[in-house]
Formats: structure tokens, sequence, C-alpha cells
């Protein structure tokens, strides 16, 4: 490929900015900060957009990791109720074991 012809070509999105491939009208964030930080201004965008007018259209309640992706999305629904939800089980701390025994 000539100079030209590379300086024309259109660049490649890296792996975090592609889209999910299962539900390709989400955003999908890099890491949980990133989507915490998107729900923190999802929050306050509501919290604004509902003194202005009454009523809101954001109702984003919590991140959660994506299997298909491995990327992390927002959601209004309920923990568990996403279909491609990566769902894990709670890690014991040393207190949980000495609590246990």
């Amino acid at each position: 490929m000539s100079k030209n012809a590379k300086k024309f070509q259109k660049r490649q999105a890296g792996k975090h900015n592609q889209r999910c491939s299962v539900t390709p009208d989400k955003v999908r964030y890099r890491d949980l900060e990133q989507a915490k930080d998107a729900l923190f201004h999802f929050k306050r965008n509501a919290k604004e957009q509902k003194a202005a007018t009454g009523s809101t259209t954001y109702n984003q309640k919590r991140p959660y990791e994506c299997s298909a992706c491995k990327g992390y999305h927002t959601t209004s629904q309920e923990l568990g109720r996403v279909k491609n939800e990566v769902v894990r089980e709670k890690e014991l701390t040393i207190a949980d074991l000495i609590l246990s025994a």
C-alpha cells in the first residue's frame, strides 16, 4: 500500500471502542470505573431533567459486566435480569472465614 493510500485509509477502532456484538445499541465501557463514572453522570442529568421538566428519561441503575464483549454496560434492570451479564459470587474475606468457623 502506498503512503498516499495509507493516508486516506479509515482508522480501525481499538478493542475498547468497539460496540458489543450482542447489544450494539448500548455504549461499551472499558472498565468498571468508566461505567460507574457514566452512571454518576446519568444520575446527575436525571436530577437536573427532573427539576426542569418534572420527569426524566434517565433510569440507569447500575453497571454490569457483559460476557459477550468483556466490557461493561449500564442497565436499569435488577441484578441477574440482563441476558449476557456476568454474575460473580461474592468473594470471601478473612473476616468471613473467621466468622463462619
